[in-house]
Parts: C-alpha cells; sequence; structure tokens
C-alpha cells in the first residue's frame, strides 16, 4: 500500500472536464505508477459524474453535501473572479480521506502532469502539515506577501499543489483555525481566501519541495510558454496554468491549448468543444490582449482591444 500515490481534486461542474484532463495527463504519464484518485464534487450530475468515472477505474468519488460550503460566500472575494466557493472543499479533504490515505496529493484542476511522479513517495513529510512549493520564484514578489498578511516568514506558498500529511493535518487543527480566518468579518479583503489563510495558518508547518511539482505557468515569458515542452530535460512534472485565462478557452491558442487538447482526446469530453472567454473578460484583459496582438503584428486588431481598455476604464473610474 506505501507506493499508492494518492491524489485529490475538488471541484464543482464549472471544473470538471479540466479534472478529467488533468487527469489524463498523470495517467499517460505514469502508466508504470499504482495511482488512486480522489476527487470530490460539488453541484455535480450523475451524469457527468459517470463520464468523469468512465476515465479510470481507480477514481473514487465522493459528493460534498450542501451544508459543507454555505458558511462560504460566493461574493466573500471581489478581487479574483475566476475563483469561486467550490475552493474551499480542499480545506476538508484530509478530514475525509482520514482513515482511508495516510498522505496524499492536492491537485488544482488547472494543471497538467508531464512526467513521471513517482518521486514524489521519496519526500518525507512525517515532521510537517504538508510538502508546498513557492507562489513565485521573485523575492520581492514574496516579500510583498509577507507584508500584506504580516508573516514571519519571507516565503509564501502556492496552494495548488499540497502533498498532505493527513494526521497531522488534523493533529493541528488546520481547517478550523484556516475556517477562523475566512470567516472573520476582519478577513473579507484577502486576495486569494483560502491560500492566504492557509500561508498564514501553516507558517512554518510546512516543507519546502522543489517548484517542479507546481511549475506556475506565469514563470514563463511568451517565448518560453511556446517552447517548454520540447525540453524534457527542464520540463517539470507539473505545470499549473494560474490567472483567469486558461488554456481550455478557445482565445487562447498556443502550445499550452494544444497539450490540454492532446490529453483532452482520451477524455469522455473528447468531443466538447472550447468555450469563449469574451464573457469572462475584464477590464485589464483588453489591455493584456492588446499588447499581445502588438507583439504578433495585429495593430488593428490591437488598437481595437486598447481602445476598448480605454473606454472601460474611464467608465470604472468614473
Amino acid at each position: 500500500m506505501n507506493n499508492i500515490i494518492n491524489i485529490a481534486y475538488c471541484t464543482d461542474s464549472n471544473y470538471l472536464e479540466h479534472v478529467g484532463v488533468s487527469i489524463s495527463s498523470i495517467v499517460h504519464n505514469n502508466l508504470n505508477n499504482n495511482i488512486h484518485f480522489h476527487v470530490f464534487l460539488y453541484d455535480v450530475s450523475q451524469e457527468e459524474q459517470q463520464k468523469l468515472q468512465q476515465l479510470s477505474s481507480s477514481i473514487t468519488l465522493y459528493s460534498i453535501p450542501v451544508e459543507e460550503l454555505t458558511k462560504y460566500s460566493d461574493t466573500q472575494n471581489n478581487k479574483v473572479k475566476h475563483i469561486n466557493r467550490s475552493m474551499y472543499i480542499r480545506l476538508s479533504v484530509p478530514r475525509l480521506l482520514n482513515g482511508i490515505v495516510d498522505k496524499f496529493i492536492y491537485l488544482d484542476a488547472d494543471t497538467l502532469c508531464f512526467a513521471d511522479i513517482s518521486s514524489i513517495l521519496d519526500i518525507n513529510i512525517d515532521s510537517v502539515i504538508c510538502a508546498v512549493t513557492p507562489d513565485s520564484l521573485d523575492k520581492q514578489n514574496m516579500l510583498k506577501n509577507q507584508e500584506r498578511l504580516q508573516l514571519n516568514s519571507t516565503k509564501y506558498f502556492n496552494s495548488g499543489l499540497l502533498y498532505i500529511n493527513v494526521h497531522k493535518w488534523i493533529e493541528f487543527d488546520t481547517e478550523n483555525k484556516v475556517n477562523q480566518i475566512l470567516l472573520s468579518s476582519e478577513n473579507k479583503n484577502l486576495v486569494y481566501p483560502d491560500q492566504d489563510a492557509l500561508n498564514i495558518v501553516l507558517e512554518n508547518q510546512v516543507l519546502w519541495i522543489d517548484p517542479k511539482w507546481n511549475y506556475l505557468f506565469t514563470w514563463m515569458n511568451d517565448k518560453q510558454k511556446e517552447t517548454f515542452f520540447y525540453d524534457k530535460a527542464s520540463l517539470p512534472c507539473i505545470i499549473h496554468f494560474t490567472g483567469a485565462r486558461k488554456m481550455w478557452y478557445q482565445e487562447h491558442t498556443g502550445l499550452a491549448q494544444n497539450l490540454y487538447n492532446f490529453y483532452k482526446h482520451f477524455t469522455p469530453w473528447a468531443n466538447t468543444p472550447l468555450k469563449s472567454y469574451k464573457h469572462k473578460m475584464r477590464v485589464n484583459d483588453y489591455r493584456i490582449y492588446a499588447k499581445s496582438f502588438f507583439k504578433k503584428g495585429q495593430f488593428f486588431t490591437s488598437l481595437k482591444y486598447f481602445l476598448t481598455y480605454i473606454k472601460l476604464k474611464i467608465v470604472k473610474n468614473n
């Protein structure tokens, strides 16, 4: 049993397909490994659950009762629009898996695997609550988070991957401590609610591991984003596609989307078309699109997006 790699996901109906694609990427890069997936679901139909189950016989589904999440509000955080209430499920997973597994990897849905991950079993987390990776490779960014949250440590981790020691998590009463911060009226302005709260609660209780386990796509420049897959030697084990402009939106073409579509091909969602990002556009997205099209030499399109950005910015400021 010690050679089983347990991996947990949490999702609602909006991200179920993406969990399926992430699982597909892990399966195809770990054919010789014994992996079991634990997927915690909120507001997902039986039909969609059956689709996910078709991916692998090594998937166990858990339905999260509505009352587990009613204490959280979707409108609690207005700064990061692409996250919703289902993100809080991860806080209860160690409790729900207690007695089933001793340790597991928690993964966000917006991750793809590109390598054998069995070496994670060699990481010793017996004396810590979980193993984590940095949220930034820039020291100044880390210091900003330290100041914002008044942390003693200069480090701030990304919660898209957590390698969790179930016993230690429960012994430390992690879930309740995080909830005390999240549900406090004094902490409504956390930028990344549960990630911020986890950093506050777990300060000095974690093991820092190589960023290759949770390599943020935003760390790459435009050129690297189109070439990273071709250098197997430096390719991270898991790439985390952070931010609102995901590779699964039809407008965001490139190598990342091609890879997403490749792994999607092996899922029950293979023939489901990519959705458009247009209805999710934020003011700053228009500026970013303008810059992107300008670099590609598409000046008219760039100008159109930039003028829209200026117009929306003026409206917003007024």
